[in-house]
């Protein structure tokens, strides 16, 4: 291509129906073999007035003028437009009362400037991300005029039309991809204006789209962003938010729209005094409105919406005289003058990091971190018929429409509970991720002797990944891998979690085993997984184990990935909490009850297991709808494998079995102590230290009083050698199994 740039003479040519009228010259050096999109921004830096709202146009002959759209300079060269008069050349740019229009309707109505959802209508950021500099504007012709009547359906659809959205296709989901939830409201007047009825009357009288490709990003956005990626904080894309808006609407209804109060259909008070967390922002839709202020606090449920409030009527767009009745003749004549319009609806909202280029996007979502992006519960029959034969569950279709995202980076994570609550059953899940294929779950169901049955269950599934939706939240997670492929096979292996982060935090962790392919040689086998406190130096560790169903003994481990959960953040007690395991004479492993500790411990939840010792005999835990139990597994390897010869210690009140506690026995007058033996189930022996052989006169009555009358089968006393008093009873097994 040449570089030699020719004199031309640039003439702006104003259309003004049929005629036209044309600037004074001005002249330029150029190069004719660049293409137009390179000479606009070249005539940008030479400052040529108008140059956004001016197009490029070819004079075929003296009379007439014929415009370029924007979307085609990028294949059009200068020198294939130049008008040649005397041995000079001409370039035409045309300016049309649509290009002024929609500049100027631009810098009015602020177009390009974010924007914000709130129950007062739509807010307009204060600073500006994009600066717009093309669109196509297209005027309707023959005016659209509309007369009907605005009712809300539900809550959701309130905020959706009181922000403009009137677009029977955008859903909440829509909403929800753009980070934009849709809150429960506790406003006292909401909920009534949800039963209310408004007339409107609406003009139509242009629509304007532009895309990615029409917006500049200003300088100052950008900066903002990169510090933001920087600081590695989240909170700082929030506070971007604020200042720039959630998101930016690439197709806007421009003209009329006037509301009438109208009857209501119900009076009923819905006042809640209650509240809760959401985002709620204080300004007025008014075109000259420009000051937001958005942050999460708490509303209160006395405040009142802004949008509806007005006593008569409510103008968007046009212009009518203060302290009269409404004349629509009068209004309708304003909108003649595109001055007089305002934005009626929305549609298309993109968010405005989505709309950044597609390197500073990237690095946007990373520096954010991962999220949860889906959690549900499904419902699942697995049919037993072989011992040892896992069901594949195929993932739900939202899921999978999740994972065909590959920029998110998603990961699995899953847990099922037996909603029958069978007694000694219990189950294991696993991920099946093949590398060119779509994931699904491994469910395995472990029973102390093999017989077919039917099992109702309930599927826990949550996925993590980069939310490239930009849905932001103050709660953050990590997800770290580990492949296990060791070239010396073990039974039982010990992760480094390489992470610079305590249990002392009550930092949540969950993991999760991941095969790539499941065939004969590992179908059989379920992957246990426990963490492990080095309390030394708070190292973390993950120890790891398999044991086949086939063989009922502890194996080799597979080849498999290790999905690690970390939540870091935002989470409150009643979203977890660190449990030890309690212990009861009538339930034969220790059990952590979930009903005393969670309000809602109905629902299904994510367990894992934390470990202070490595030389613990591997256990598997079984959730149920109220308990997490401990559920060991029997090995039949004849105490030869490595496992059943190094991990030898079960969990118990302390590390040999005994938990001691005072407790007033007998009378009151000394002090007794009892402890529980795990591995001698049925019996409970009660220890009491006397100065003398002297007994209560009512043996039985007294132990009694220190446990259930019904439950004591018999009791002996003996006397020792140093005349300490030993007195035993013994439980009915039955009892014990009725506390299981």
């Amino acid at each position: 291509m040449s570089s030699n740039k020719i004199i031309v003479f640039i003439e702006i040519v104003e259309i003004m129906g049929d005629s036209i009228k044309t600037s004074t010259p001005k002249m330029k050096k150029l190069n004719p073999d660049k293409n137009l999109s390179e000479i606009r921004k070249e005539l940008e830096k030479k400052n040529i007035n108008d140059i956004n709202i001016l197009l490029f146009s070819k004079k075929p002959n003296i009379t007439k003028i014929a415009e370029i759209d924007r979307e085609d300079e990028e294949e059009i060269f200068l020198k294939e437009i130049l008008y040649e008069n005397s041995g000079s050349k001409f370039l035409f740019l045309s300016k049309n009362d649509s290009n002024l229009c929609w500049d100027y309707l631009n810098k009015e109505c602020k177009l390009d400037y974010g924007r914000t959802l709130s129950v007062d209508g739509i807010k307009k950021a204060s600073k500006r991300a994009f600066e717009m500099k093309y669109c196509k504007f297209n005027l309707t012709g023959a005016e659209k005029y509309k007369r009907d009547k605005l009712g809300f359906i539900s809550e959701e659809d309130w905020m959706k039309k009181t922000n403009l959205f009137f677009d029977i296709n955008i859903s909440s989901q829509n909403f929800a991809e753009l980070g934009l939830l849709i809150e429960s409201s506790q406003n006292e007047n909401i909920k009534n204006e949800i039963n209310s009825i408004y007339e409107y009357t609406e003009i139509g009288k242009a629509s304007l789209k532009f895309n990615q490709r029409n917006l500049e990003l200003t300088d100052e956005f950008k900066n903002d962003v990169i510090n933001a990626i920087n600081s590695k904080d989240p909170k700082k894309f929030i506070k971007i938010t604020e200042e720039y808006g959630q998101f930016i609407s690439t197709e806007v209804i421009l003209g009329g729209r006037v509301y009438f109060k109208d009857r209501k259909i119900s009076s009923i008070n819905c006042v809640d005094h209650t509240k809760e967390n959401s985002v709620s922002t204080n300004i007025g839709i008014s075109r000259n409105s420009s000051k937001t202020k958005a942050g999460s606090k708490s509303i209160d449920s006395r405040k009142k919406s802004n949008f509806y409030s007005f006593d008569h009527m409510r103008l968007l767009g046009g212009t009518h005289p203060d302290g009269k009745d409404f004349d629509d003749k009068a209004w309708i004549e304003s909108l003649k003058n595109y001055q007089n319009w305002d934005c009626i609806e929305l549609k298309n909202p993109i968010s405005i990091f989505q709309l950044l280029p597609d390197d500073l996007r990237k690095e946007s979502f990373k520096s954010i971190g991962k999220k949860i992006l889906y959690t549900s519960i499904e419902d699942y029959k697995f049919i037993l018929n072989e011992s040892d034969k896992p069901e594949v569950v195929d993932l739900p279709y939202k899921v999978s429409e999740i994972l065909q995202n590959k920029e998110a980076d998603c990961d699995i994570f899953a847990t099922v509970i037996d909603t029958d609550e069978s007694k000694n059953d219990f189950f294991n899940c696993q991920i099946l991720h093949p590398s060119n294929g779509k994931p699904s779950l491994i469910i395995h169901c472990i029973q102390p002797k093999f017989r077919k049955c039917e099992y109702n269950l309930k599927i826990r599934i949550m996925i993590i990944g980069f939310d490239t939706n930009f849905k932001l939240s103050d709660i953050c997670v990590k997800s770290m891998k580990y492949i296990y492929d060791s070239k010396i096979p073990c039974d039982f292996y010990s992760i480094p979690l390489q992470v610079d982060l305590g249990l002392t935090n009550n930092i949540p962790f969950f993991g999760i085993p991941v095969l790539e392919n499941l065939n004969s040689l590992n179908k059989s086998l379920i992957i246990g997984h426990n963490f492990r406190n080095i309390s030394s130096d708070n190292e973390l560790k993950i120890d790891v184990f398999s044991y086949n169903l086939k063989e009922r003994r502890f194996v080799e481990l597979p080849k498999f990935t290790f999905c690690t959960l970390i939540i870091l953040n935002n989470l409150t007690s009643n979203d977890h909490e660190l449990l030890p395991f309690k212990f009861s004479i009538f339930k034969k492993s220790p059990f952590i009850d979930l009903k005393k500790k969670f309000t809602s411990y109905l629902s299904l939840k994510f367990i894992s297991l934390y470990l202070s010792e490595e030389n613990y005999k591997p256990f598997f835990l079984k959730q149920n709808i109220k308990q997490i139990r401990i559920k060991y597994v029997d090995c039949k390897c004849d105490k030869t494998c490595t496992v059943c010869k190094n991990k030898k210690l079960r969990v118990s009140r302390s590390e040999n079995n005994i938990k001691w506690f005072t407790k007033r026995a007998l009378g009151g007058e000394v002090e007794g102590k009892i402890f529980v033996r795990f591995d001698a189930a049925v019996v409970l022996c009660l220890y009491n230290f006397l100065e003398d052989l002297e007994m209560p006169r009512d043996l039985s009555s007294s132990l009694k009083a220190l446990a259930r009358g019904d439950q004591i089968i018999e009791y002996k006393a003996f006397v020792n050698e140093d005349k300490k008093v030993k007195w035993m009873f013994v439980i009915n097994q039955r009892i014990i199994d009725r506390g299981e």
